[in-house]
C-alpha cells in the first residue's frame, strides 16, 4: 500500500554569502533579515532512512512547489530539473537512486534569479518573488503494480433540490501499465457512508459510473464525497465534489441556477513574518476574511498549494485559478505559449479534483487588442478544454476600455465570461467613468461581464481606506445598473508585499491596496465590504 514520508527539517546554505542555517519548510530566506535582498542560487538538504519493508515500491519525490526553479540531487546524482514555474506541483522518480539500510542524501538548489523562460516573466510582475521551498516535500512509496493517479470528472443530467443524478469518469493508470481488476465506492464524506459501490475488471485507463440522487457541491452546500478505486495490492481515494458550472447567454449557471460572483481578490504571501512560505493557519484566516464578507468567488494572480483549495472545497468558495502571465511580454510568443501549455499540464494533473476551481485563468493585462494575445487565448482555452471539459476559461483584460469603438475586438471576448480591470480614473485616466464604463459593457453584450479588479493603490493614488470606501459605494451602485454584468472582484483584501511596491523596503515592500493590511488586520473598508451584498 501506498505510503508517505514529510521531509521538513532542512540544512540550509547560501554559498555565496557563507550563510548557513537549519530551516523548517515550508521556507522562504526572503523573510529573513539577514539575507531578505538576495536573489540567486541557494541549497537545501535533507537526509532519509527509508524502511526496509518500502524496499521493491515505486519512489518519488513530491514538491508542492519551489520559487522558481529547482535542481535536485539525490545521493549526488541529479534527478530532475524543474524550471518556467515557481508555484505549481512536481514529482520526480527516485526509485533507481535509493538505498536501503542507510542514510539518503537528498539537495535541492532554488534559484529565483530572474529569467527570461519562465511565467511570470522576469520581474514583470505584481507580487514578491520569494525563493525557496515554499511549500511542502514528500517522499512517497506506491506499488509498483499500484494505481499512478486518480481524476474524476462528472457529467450532470438532472438536477433539482440540491441533489444530482448522471454519470462519474474515472481517470486513472497503473504503474505496471496492466490492466487490473477492483472496487470502486462512492463515500460521502460528511457521515463516511458508502452511497454507491461497484466490482470493476480489467480496468486499464477509464471507469464510468451512473449515479443517481446525490448531493451536489454549491457555495451554500458544499457536500463532498471520496471516490475510492481498490485494487489487490492498492488503494487510492480522492476527494471532490458534484457540481455543474456554465455559461447560458449572459448568466453564470451553477447547477442550473444563476449564481452572482461577488468576489474579492487575496494575494498570499504577504506577510511578512512568513512570505510565501506562509502557514495554513494564516491563509485560513484571510480566506474566511473572504467568505464572511459574503463574498463567494475569488482569483488568484497565480498557482496555490491543494491544502488551500481544500479549504474552498470544504466551504464553498469559487476560485479562478490562472497561470501568472501578467503584462509582459505583451503578445505571447512559442516561447510563452509553451510554458502556459506546461503550467496548465501541472495545474490540471494536481488540481483537477478540486470542485471549487471553476475557471481556469490564461493571462492577466496583456495587449488585449492583438491578434497575436486573441489567438494566444484561443489557443490555451482550447487547450484547457480538452484536458478538464469540466470548467471555464478566461482571460483578464484591461484593454477592454480602452477603444470605446463597441465592435472593436479583446482576447478577453474569447474567453467563456468577459472580464475587465476596472480602473477608469486611476490608471486609466477617465473623464467621465459612468459612461465609459456602460460603453465597456455594452462590448460584451450577449456573454457575461464580471469586473475582475477595481479599488485604490495607494501610494500611487491618494484618499486612504476613506477614499477606497467611497470607490466601492460607488462601483458598486454603477455596476447594479449594467444588465450583463453578473460579478466583481474587490482589488484587494489586503496590502501585499510585491518586488515592484512603491511603499516599504525588503520584505515590507508592499503596495497599499487592500481592506487589511500585511498582518491580517481589518480597516474600516473591510466592514462595508462586508455590509454590501
Amino acid at each position: 500500500m501506498r505510503h508517505q514520508i514529510p521531509l521538513n527539517k532542512w540544512d540550509f546554505s547560501i554559498e555565496s554569502l557563507n550563510y548557513r542555517t537549519s530551516v523548517m519548510l515550508p521556507h522562504t530566506w526572503n523573510v529573513d533579515d539577514a539575507v531578505q535582498h538576495y536573489r540567486g542560487p541557494a541549497t537545501y538538504e535533507t537526509t532519509v532512512l527509508p524502511e526496509e519493508f518500502l524496499e521493491g515500491k515505486k519512489a518519488y519525490l513530491s514538491f508542492g512547489a519551489v520559487y522558481h526553479h529547482a535542481r535536485v540531487y539525490v545521493n549526488d546524482t541529479l534527478v530532475g530539473e524543474h524550471g518556467r514555474s515557481g508555484h505549481t506541483p512536481f514529482r520526480f522518480d527516485i526509485t533507481d537512486c535509493l538505498v536501503f539500510g542507510s542514510k539518503n542524501h537528498i539537495r535541492v538548489v532554488a534559484d529565483n534569479t530572474k529569467q527570461e523562460n519562465m511565467l511570470p516573466h522576469m520581474g514583470d510582475f505584481d507580487w514578491a518573488d520569494d525563493g525557496g521551498i515554499t511549500r511542502k516535500v514528500t517522499l512517497e512509496f506506491l506499488e509498483p503494480d499500484g494505481i499512478e493517479f486518480l481524476h474524476v470528472a462528472e457529467e450532470l443530467t438532472e438536477t433539482e433540490n440540491g441533489y444530482c443524478s448522471g454519470t462519474l469518469t474515472l481517470n486513472t493508470a497503473f504503474l505496471d501499465g496492466k490492466p487490473h481488476s477492483g472496487t470502486v465506492k462512492i463515500i460521502d464524506y460528511a457521515d463516511n457512508r458508502i452511497v454507491l459501490q461497484k466490482e470493476i475488471t480489467n480496468i486499464e485507463h477509464e471507469i464510468t459510473l451512473c449515479f443517481e440522487h446525490l448531493k451536489t457541491w454549491d457555495t451554500t452546500h458544499p457536500n463532498l464525497y471520496r471516490i475510492a478505486l481498490e485494487t489487490e495490492h492498492d488503494y487510492c481515494e480522492v476527494r471532490t465534489g458534484l457540481r455543474k458550472i456554465e455559461v447560458c447567454g449572459e448568466k453564470i449557471l451553477l447547477n442550473n441556477q444563476e449564481v452572482f460572483l461577488k468576489g474579492c481578490e487575496w494575494m498570499p504571501g504577504s506577510h511578512p513574518d512568513y512570505g510565501m512560505a506562509e502557514p495554513l493557519s494564516h491563509s485560513i484566516k484571510c480566506l474566511s476574511q473572504l467568505k464572511n464578507s459574503g463574498c463567494v468567488f475569488t482569483r488568484f494572480h497565480w498557482q496555490q498549494d491543494a491544502s488551500l483549495f481544500d479549504w474552498c472545497d470544504e466551504n464553498g468558495l469559487l476560485v479562478q485559478e490562472e497561470i501568472p502571465y501578467w503584462g509582459y511580454p505583451k503578445e505571447a510568443t512559442s516561447l510563452q505559449l509553451e510554458i502556459a501549455k506546461q503550467q496548465a499540464d501541472e495545474m490540471v494533473f494536481f488540481h483537477k479534483n478540486h470542485p471549487s476551481i471553476v475557471f481556469w485563468g490564461v493571462g492577466n493585462e496583456l495587449n488585449g487588442a492583438s491578434e497575436e494575445t486573441i489567438d494566444y487565448v484561443e489557443q490555451m482555452s482550447a487547450y484547457f478544454k480538452a484536458k478538464d471539459s469540466r470548467r471555464l476559461v478566461n482571460y483578464v483584460s484591461n484593454t477592454l476600455s480602452l477603444n470605446q469603438n463597441i465592435d472593436k475586438d479583446d482576447a478577453t471576448l474569447h474567453g467563456d465570461v468577459a472580464m475587465w480591470n476596472d480602473y477608469l480614473g486611476f490608471w486609466e485616466p477617465c473623464d467621465d467613468v459612468e459612461s465609459h464604463a456602460l460603453r465597456t459593457a455594452a462590448k460584451c453584450k450577449g456573454m457575461p461581464l464580471v469586473v475582475s479588479e477595481f479599488g485604490l493603490c495607494e501610494p500611487h493614488f491618494k484618499g486612504g481606506d476613506e477614499r477606497r470606501s467611497e470607490i466601492l459605494k460607488g462601483r458598486l451602485e454603477l455596476y447594479s445598473r449594467i444588465d450583463n454584468l453578473k460579478g466583481y472582484v474587490w482589488f484587494s483584501l489586503n496590502d501585499y508585499r510585491t518586488h515592484v511596491g512603491e511603499q516599504g523596503e525588503g520584505k515590507f515592500r508592499q503596495r497599499v491596496h487592500g481592506s487589511t493590511d500585511l498582518y491580517g488586520n481589518e480597516k474600516p473598508s473591510y466592514a462595508l465590504l462586508r455590509s454590501m451584498q
